[in-house]
């Protein structure tokens, strides 16, 4: 079986009982594998261009404040 990948949670809002889960290297690289090609799909689409400029605006203004 695959090394194991500790995912780190350090946002505030996220739910202490996911804090530090263990997942198999393999069962990420599954998860990958079943959720990327959507990923790509909405990102290479007219409404995911569309929100990725939006978001990229967004991020440029956050950059400014710091």
């Amino acid at each position: 079986m695959g090394d194991e990948v500790k995912i780190n949670y350090s946002e505030t809002n996220v739910n202490d009982n996911l804090s530090g889960v263990l997942i198999s290297e393999d069962a990420a690289e599954s998860l990958v594998r079943c959720v990327l090609p959507d990923i790509v799909s909405f990102f290479e689409s007219e409404n995911g261009r569309k929100e990725f400029k939006e978001w990229d605006k967004d991020w440029d203004k956050l950059k400014e404040i710091e």
